[in-house]
């Protein structure tokens, strides 16, 4: 089962990369259309591949997908919010007696133990 779910995260995130780089290609081609479409994709690729642009539109694309992924797993998987019970006393007023009966419930053996000496 473990591999199961191992081999589709490996396929959802070169998934996920190969989008990305779709696109990037997709921008790259476009810059050779003829005319105004042309000029329009050499224009955007130009700015996106700008060194502080570049950085920038980076970040915030890995962010984007970032984002959406873990949306998306929060959606399949539900929230992780997990209520814990409250003790209904405080630890400081544990009396002697349920202290012992608590360390034998951890380790019943060390009574046992004693007996047999």
């Amino acid at each position: 089962m473990a591999a199961d779910e191992r081999s589709k995260q490996i396929l959802v995130g070169t998934a996920v990369i190969a989008g990305v780089s779709g696109i990037l290609v997709l921008l790259a081609a476009g810059r050779y259309l003829p005319g105004l479409g042309g000029e329009f994709f050499a224009r955007i690729l130009g700015t996106i591949t700008t060194p502080f642009l570049m950085e920038i539109a980076l970040f915030t694309l890995g962010l984007v997908v970032v984002m959406t992924l873990n949306q998306w797993r929060n959606q399949r998987e539900g929230d992780e919010l997990v209520h814990l019970d409250e003790p209904e006393s405080r630890p400081g007023e544990l009396a002697e007696q349920t202290h012992a009966e608590v360390m034998n419930e951890v380790n019943p053996t060390c009574e046992g133990d004693t007996a047999k000496r």
